[in-house]
């Protein structure tokens, strides 16, 4: 007989040596001719596996010295093994059935009008087909017990081969004719257990697709609910699938297309004919076909190595609650994702003349919009990137193309309530000696000092985008208009970055070190610590910074009667309240009180129609936030907006007390008619009185 005996190692690199082993030796004592293979421990069952696909097939493994002297230790460790080991054998046949694509396409028709008619709580029949069932054998390995003196060991059938699982520390004459004893004990209980397994008749249903994924009639609560979840979570999983397609690819794929378009009719030459020949002009903008298209476009936008490569609009019409283009493009249709257009704040009321342009862009991941903005920096600034895109180009139709010089790239929190804030969103100034100290807190939060001079003349450009380091943080590149005659090249070997910008405070809350102090333009002028001005000096007006921002802090509950005299009037709002009288009748009041009037609220009393009684039950008011009903109880409201008050009822039907029906009485005959005035009693023959 062939047999392989394993042998457990705490080792997983074995040494090449011969072993020996009590196993080995008492097998040997047979006459028969065992080979020895040693093993990782934790990788009994891949060994088992390789066992029994080797070749010579062996007739018999055993494992030696594996598990203590009990059932359940040995249960612990080959339950599992001995359960995957029953797949391999196993016949099952397939119960699904190949999907035939108008069967299936008319059981699903069938399932749905089932589900809902069955929503709707109607009959809906349903065709039914006759079940088509399948019947096997399944195969359950039956593990044998084999005494060995004071111990036991276990014999099963692995994958077809037989496994002799032994305890540890076997004496060698209790192995004594071990292989006949697991012959023995299998052709023992060969009828009952053929191979080592008993057979289970089992009987399966052959489904369809439909079947098997949508509810059907006749199926268990537990069925039913399985596949709904499923359904749902399929549905759920394929609608994100899509949004993330659409949202990452499709739409994507879109605006660049759009892009595409506007830049091809942007850069498009124009040509002029004479004498049968055609002359191209310098490139020039195509103005006239971009004002057909949008005439909100009011300029164009480019930075060298980036994707910044677009028009610019405007809106006549935005507002602090609404800026149109944060979320349309220049056709005007509106584009979820995030895409929008590079538009033109609010605040840069005179648009491509302002002292400040002021340009929004979102920051898309793909760098599309504004978001290749932080290529200048993020924590720290890019001096490598700046070195090489120093500058801005503008385009309009009236100033031609235009070279802006960065001077400032900073990152801004635009939240008050996180800490100092510094209110870049400033299109006019009112002074020079405003803008100078503008621009000197732009250059101190810089990452970067560049090298380029500012003065009280030059214009500005600001774009922004929204950043990441923090919560509601922007990136800002500011760089100011080229003059007249200078050059639009700038000298970046001077360009280093800023040993000590000024963050926000929330940056220093987290990272540690203190907030460098920041005086004023004047002052800094007047220590020699500024370099880049090369104005003439003469600064006259009010340094103190402009603000976009409304006014924070709460006004105090005394007013002097200056503060009484300048009050803002109080505002008027309209009212309605609506209630039926005693009549059925509804009323409706309107009433026009100012902002804080107490107004007092009707009484309200039953009323009876078409066989119900209607009582007050409470006040339903539209226009109060946070606040849908008043208790009846309540008597006055104080206006404070424009508001509908009516009156809402509780129905009751009306019981009538129907009288009791009784039979009628029918009258007895009277014995004798009685007689009248003028009638007279008659004798009879036999001399009796009688009434007719």
């Amino acid at each position: 007989m062939d047999i392989l005996v394993l042998s457990p190692s705490k080792k997983l690199i074995k040494d090449k040596t011969e072993y020996s082993s009590d196993v080995l030796n008492a097998l040997k004592a047979e006459g028969s001719e065992p080979k020895l293979r040693e093993f990782f421990a934790p990788l009994i069952e891949f060994e088992l596996r390789n066992a029994v696909k080797c070749e010579p097939k062996p007739e018999l493994v055993v494992v030696a010295d594996f598990i203590k002297n009990s059932e359940n230790d040995f249960r612990r460790k080959f339950a599992f093994i001995i359960n995957r080991g029953e797949r391999k054998v196993q016949n099952v046949p397939n119960t699904k059935e190949k999907i035939d694509l108008k069967k299936s396409a008319k059981d699903l028709k069938n399932n749905l009008a089932y589900i809902i008619g069955k929503m709707k709580k109607q009959d809906v029949k349903r065709e039914e087909k006759d079940p088509l069932y399948v019947t096997y054998f399944r195969k359950k390995t039956r593990v044998f017990s084999i005494e060995l003196g004071e111990k036991t060991a276990y014999a099963f059938s692995y994958i077809g081969t037989k496994i002799v699982v032994l305890p540890k520390k076997v004496d060698e004459e209790s192995l004594e004719n071990l292989p006949k004893l697991v012959s023995d004990t299998f052709d023992k209980n060969s009828e009952e257990y053929p191979e080592g397994y008993s057979l289970t008749e089992r009987t399966l249903k052959v489904t369809s697709f439909s079947e098997r994924h949508f509810p059907r009639k006749g199926d268990p609560k537990d069925e039913i609910i399985r596949k709904s979840v499923m359904l749902t979570a399929l549905c759920a999983f394929l609608v994100a699938g899509y949004m993330f397609i659409y949202n990452m690819y499709v739409m994507p794929a879109q605006q660049q297309a759009l892009q595409s378009n506007i830049r091809t009719i942007f850069y498009e030459n124009e040509t002029t004919s004479g004498n049968n020949k055609t002359t191209a002009k310098s490139k020039a903008p195509n103005w006239k076909k971009l004002k057909k298209i949008n005439s909100d476009i009011k300029g164009w936008i480019k930075i060298n190595n980036t994707k910044i490569d677009y028009p610019i609009l405007q809106c006549k019409s935005d507002n602090p609650n609404s800026q149109f283009y944060l979320t349309h493009n220049y056709l005007k249709q509106y584009t979820p994702g995030g895409f929008g257009s590079i538009f033109i704040d609010y605040r840069s009321k005179k648009g491509m003349k302002s002292k400040n342009i002021i340009l929004h862009g979102h920051h898309m991941e793909d760098g599309s919009m504004f978001g290749d903005l932080m290529k200048y920096g993020r924590y720290s600034g890019d001096l490598k990137f700046y070195k090489k895109n120093p500058t801005i180009k503008l385009s309009t139709q009236q100033s031609g193309t235009k070279v802006y010089k960065i001077i400032s790239v900073f990152k801004s929190n635009v939240n008050p309530a996180q800490g100092e804030y510094f209110d870049f969103y400033c299109s006019n100034f009112k002074s020079k000696a405003q803008f100078m100290n503008y621009v000197y807190n732009l250059r101190v939060r810089s990452l970067i000092n560049c090298p380029v001079s500012v003065n009280e003349k030059d214009q500005l450009v600001t774009l922004v985008t929204c950043s990441y380091e923090f919560p509601d943080f922007r990136t800002v590149i500011v760089a100011r208009k080229c003059r007249s005659n200078e050059s639009g090249s700038v000298d970046v070997n001077s360009a280093a970055l800023n040993s000590r910008p000024v963050w926000p405070q929330c940056y220093y809350s987290r990272y540690g070190s203190s907030r460098p102090t920041i005086s004023t333009f004047k002052t800094a002028l007047k220590k020699g610590e500024i370099k880049w001005y090369d104005g003439n000096k003469k600064l006259s007006g009010s340094e103190q910074l402009p603000t976009s921002l409304k006014e924070t802090t709460e006004p105090t509950t005394a007013l002097t009667t200056a503060q009484k005299a300048t009050k803002p009037p109080k505002k008027t709002y309209h009212i309605k309240i609506s209630k039926y009288n005693k009549n059925a009748k509804k009323i409706t009041k309107k009433k026009t009180v100012k902002e804080g009037t107490k107004v007092k609220l009707p009484k309200v009393s039953a009323f009876k129609k078409n066989g119900y009684k209607y009582t007050f039950k409470k006040w339903k008011v539209k226009g109060i936030k946070g606040k849908k009903y008043l208790s009846a109880k309540t008597k006055k409201i104080t206006i404070r907006s424009n508001i509908k008050i009516t009156a809402t009822y509780k129905k009751t039907k009306i019981k009538v007390n129907k009288p009791v029906a009784t039979k009628p009485t029918t009258p007895t005959k009277p014995a004798t008619k009685p007689t009248t005035a003028t009638e007279k009693p008659t004798e009879t023959p036999n001399g009796n009185e009688t009434e007719e």
